[in-house]
């Protein structure tokens, strides 16, 4: 058997060898150096089905130290995954589905994007999280007891994001998390004693983590550990001895081997050292294909008798069963727009209350919603009164306490998402949407339906200063591709603004202010779902002012055409709560609320001005906030910052 298996391994080295060298690009040492890790999790270990790659009891295997990806795309194509030799051969070439770093949906068997070092680790977490949810929620106990394996290196370790993501994981006692720790001491710049020192199976014992080491180039060591998690009750951190660039003659242990291709030369040295056959290059024995042959056979037979036992328990149970089907394709009640546009709201409340008002409806009408906050769930308005708390041994619930971790609490809900029957949302003041961007920016790359609560939206939440005042947060989230942003004026706009994140693909950011703003008769739930629209048409052909606006800064808006009317100008004001949804709209409705014969274009928004000048030209008027804010309140900081009506005339 470790013949097998040490032939398997270097299938997988001479693979990835040869695709790097191919393409004279990527990072070689990560699969020389885990290939026999892979080789025993792939064939004795992970229960999955490359026949049924979205089955949802399967085992996942997430590779948080994406560089290494062509580790992954060898198990995947040995493993019988839709994933060609060819596409092997095409390893980061144009069109090529092997993408440097593993992308999500390019390919059967990526269970997410990663690449960025430390968010697989959290996404994995929130994956696990999902099913721990999910199997409790209806019943599927004795269905869905996947594990999520999740393999990283000493960079993911280093990271802030996989500490906040173990902390969290312990906890709650994951103990459907198993992380390998391919620990071979190197990094990019040279070995890890010249910047990592830790002790890091100490950290996660003090983190509530299970924690073995393993040589993980000695098979009975790892088959023998692996076989320990049968009786897991807690997260599990697998600490592997591995040496990066296992089999390179000149470069193994290095960091030369960690980032770039070999070199034919050393190729070659590589697979004689190896016992690899030195042609034809991207070599598969016929050994190793009967194996993963049987193996499939193996897997095909255990899904079935799976899906045998799944398809009785919908039988028996067609409440929760019909309610299942709905969470996996995101399915609204017929009537749900009625419903939304009925929940009352009392004017003059902060459209974070307005969205938690909502929040406890959508907690009947949207059964599979789920998330929570970075300790902010008092502020943000994130808690489902009704929802209960998920704690450790208690998942039957809708409310997660993510804790001051933003940056994993964004991974983590990308996580949820990906587990197929969620949808998750999590919030936080928007300046410490800083805190978890990048993981925002995977969720858009990777197309989630992952809702963002941002609140506490300008320099209006006034006395707790600049330090909590964002002023070019929306600015650079609108820049984010992907991702929807609406900065919506009055509940009226809240409800479209949820109308739209409940019925997106992709991820939302919903903006909301602190202090309290009336509910306007102008304003109108679907006008959300274009973007932008007028709310004050012009009294004459020619329009002296068209006031573009925001959020809290609508009503201000209106109130400025109200006295530029009464001094006999024409005005158009229009509310622009998404520039995103905006931009998707036909030419000619765009040109409805843009065009005309226009003197002057002013935008008014409590924010930076960056972004906005290309609706409102080069020579238009952009009423904004370019500095940090600052501690005072919020009525001190209008006159200010110029965000009253005769600050604003007087800029006309």
């Amino acid at each position: 058997m470790k013949d097998a298996l040490a032939t398997i391994a270097n299938t997988i080295r001479g693979l990835s060898m040869d695709a790097v060298q191919a393409a004279n690009s990527g990072h070689p040492g990560l699969p020389l150096g885990c290939a026999d890790l892979a080789a025993v999790l792939f064939t004795q270990v992970l229960r999955h089905s490359p026949q049924h790659p979205q089955w949802i009891n399967r085992d996942r295997f997430v590779l948080s130290a994406g560089h290494g990806s062509m580790l992954l795309y060898s198990l995947l194509h040995l493993s019988g995954y839709k994933v060609s030799l060819d596409e092997l051969k095409r390893f980061r070439q144009y069109g090529a589905h092997t993408a440097g770093h593993p992308e999500f949906g390019d390919l059967p068997g990526v269970e997410t994007t990663t690449g960025p070092l430390g968010q697989g680790f959290a996404t994995g977490v929130g994956m696990a999280l999902g099913q721990k949810i999910v199997a409790e929620q209806y019943g599927l106990g004795d269905l869905l007891h996947s594990k999520v394996f999740i393999l990283c290196g000493d960079g993911c370790m280093m990271e802030g994001i996989s500490s906040e993501a173990a902390s969290f994981a312990g906890h709650l006692g994951l103990d459907n998390v198993v992380v390998i720790y391919d620990a071979n001491d190197i990094c990019l710049d040279g070995p890890i004693s010249e910047c990592f020192s830790e002790d890091v199976g100490a950290r996660f014992k003090a983190q509530g983590w299970d924690v073995f080491h393993l040589d993980g180039h000695n098979f009975d060591d790892i088959s023998a550990t692996f076989a320990k998690l049968k009786t897991q009750t807690r997260p599990t951190l697998l600490i592997a001895k591995t040496i990066i660039g296992k089999g390179s003659p000149t470069y193994q242990g290095s960091c030369e081997v960690h980032g770039k291709a070999l070199g034919p030369d050393e190729v070659l040295k590589t697979k004689e050292n190896l016992g690899i056959p030195t042609t034809p290059d991207f070599y598969v024995p016929d050994a190793v294909l009967e194996t993963f042959a049987t193996l499939r056979t193996q897997q095909e037979t255990a899904y079935a008798e799976w899906q045998g036992k799944f398809n009785a328990w919908e039988a028996q149970n067609p409440e929760k069963a019909a309610r299942f089907k709905a969470s996996q394709t995101k399915t609204l009640p017929a009537d749900f727009e009625a419903q939304l546009a009925a929940i009352e709201i009392p004017t003059n409340a902060a459209t974070r209350q307005a969205s938690g008002m909502i929040l406890q409806r959508l907690y009947e009408l949207v059964p599979y919603l789920v998330g929570g906050s970075a300790d902010l769930s008092g502020s943000d308005n994130t808690m489902m009164k009704k929802g209960g708390l998920i704690s450790a041994g208690h998942f039957n619930a809708r409310n997660i306490k993510f804790g001051v971790r933003e940056f994993a609490m964004g991974a983590i809900a990308s996580g949820l998402a990906l587990q197929g029957n969620l949808l998750p949302f999590c919030g936080t003041f928007l300046t410490f949407s800083d805190y978890m961007r990048n993981a925002i920016r995977l969720a858009a790359l990777m197309k989630l339906p992952v809702i963002y609560q941002f609140t506490h939206d300008s320099i209006f939440l006034g006395e707790d200063g600049p330090t909590h005042q964002p002023i070019e947060h929306v600015a650079s989230l609108r820049a984010m591709p992907g991702l929807t942003v609406v900065r919506p004026a009055d509940a009226n706009e809240v409800k479209g603004a949820w109308m739209h994140a409940l019925k997106s693909h992709t991820p939302t950011a919903l903006i909301l202010s602190r202090q309290n703003l009336p509910i306007l008769p102008q304003t109108r739930i679907d006008g959300v779902a274009r973007g932008a629209y007028i709310l004050l048409r012009e009294s004459q052909p020619t329009i002296d002012y068209a006031l573009f606006a925001t959020g809290s800064e609508v009503p201000l808006a209106l109130q400025v055409a109200e006295a530029l009317i009464q001094k006999g100008k024409s005005v158009r004001v229009i509310s622009i709560p998404s520039f995103e949804i905006f931009e998707q709209q036909d030419p000619t409705y765009r040109e409805t609320v843009l065009g005309g014969n226009i003197a002057k274009r002013v935008s008014i928004e409590a924010l930076t001005s960056f972004g906005w000048h290309k609706y409102i030209g080069s020579d238009g008027i952009s009423i904004s906030v370019d500095t940090f804010g600052m501690s005072a309140p919020a009525k001190d900081l209008a006159i200010h910052f110029g965000f009253t009506v005769e600050k604003i005339l007087g800029k006309l």
